[in-house]
């Protein structure tokens, strides 16, 4: 499996964020799914934030991560973001997360930044696990969610 940019693979951006919209659409009040293709598409740009990956075996795309200058418009101030971590549900249970996010995590660490930041309802021991910390909770759109950080040395 190889990471590739989203922009090696352009034919599969509406898919990818069908995928997203579904996933996290109720946590953007008002964005609808061709909002998540914009947003897509502005992390096809050169350059690591925004950017976007694709975790690919073969030629078929089994998870994403984006880093993105903002997630969460409650935390204006936090940036870049780790966000889009997602594993197409029957190749969960795999390990596949923790890849995509370790690599996008060096890739963000060579690019020269120094910390990231994400959000999420359900995974705090699952990026615990892989260095980050609580930075705060508190409830977004409807949700309980962990603000989390990592901070690289």
């Amino acid at each position: 499996m190889n990471l590739m940019p989203l922009s090696a693979y352009p034919d599969v951006l509406s898919t990818i964020a069908r995928w997203h919209f579904d996933e996290w659409g109720r946590l953007y009040p008002g964005e609808t799914l061709a909002d998540f293709e914009r947003g897509l598409e502005a992390s096809m740009e050169s350059g690591a934030v925004p950017g976007t990956w694709l975790l690919m075996d073969g030629e078929e795309v089994v998870a994403t991560a984006s880093l993105l200058h903002t997630d969460m418009s409650s935390n204006p101030d936090f940036s870049p973001w780790l966000a889009n971590v997602y594993v197409r549900p029957d190749q969960r249970g795999k390990g596949l997360g923790a890849r995509v996010v370790t690599e996008v995590m060096h890739l963000a660490h060579r690019f020269g930044l120094e910390a990231l930041y994400l959000f999420t309802e359900d995974q705090q021991a699952f990026y615990q696990r892989l260095g980050w910390a609580v930075h705060h909770r508190e409830h977004y759109h409807g949700a309980e969610v962990a603000v989390m950080v990592h901070k690289f040395q």
